[in-house]
């Protein structure tokens, strides 16, 4: 079996046109993770008490303490409050999650390039990350920084 290694390699070695790379760049959109407008952390918190899984507990809570004013005696009382103590505990803990995943995203994207070295034009020039496009012949060197997102 032979292998398409060097093939491969040798396509690599190819620059990029200008021209092409600036259709590619049309085509596929700057190299940037993109960024989600935020709403405000108060809101983030109170959904957590209102996505589906919470309304579940929600309603079963309700129905513990209907049962537990029908039928008083019952335990029902007891269980309507365990059930809101997990819909406040589920609430807290996914908040702190969710947020904290946030930082290290933002964390991240500190750490990502501002310039790479590219071989465009059969010449090796500095360009921002965003302008970055598949096809790309990257120039790696010891201590710098190269990143890209997948189209």
């Amino acid at each position: 079996m032979t292998s398409r290694w060097p093939r491969a390699c040798a396509a690599w070695t190819a620059a990029l046109a200008s021209v092409e790379a600036e259709r590619r760049q049309h085509e596929f959109g700057p190299n940037e993770v993109s960024h989600a407008r935020q709403a405000s952390l108060v809101r983030r918190f109170l959904h957590q008490f209102t996505h589906f899984f919470a309304l579940v507990l929600w309603a079963a809570a309700v129905l513990a303490f209907v049962s537990a004013w029908q039928e008083p005696g019952q335990g029902m009382e007891t269980l309507g409050f365990a059930i809101l103590g997990v819909i406040l505990v589920n609430g807290v803990f996914s908040f702190v999650q969710e947020y904290r995943a946030e930082r290290a995203l933002a964390s991240l994207r500190r750490l990502l390039p501002g310039e790479v070295k590219v071989l465009r034009d059969s010449q090796v020039c500095l360009l921002p990350a965003s302008a970055l496009v598949p096809g790309d012949v990257l120039v790696l060197e010891e201590g710098r920084k190269a990143w890209v997102r997948r189209p």
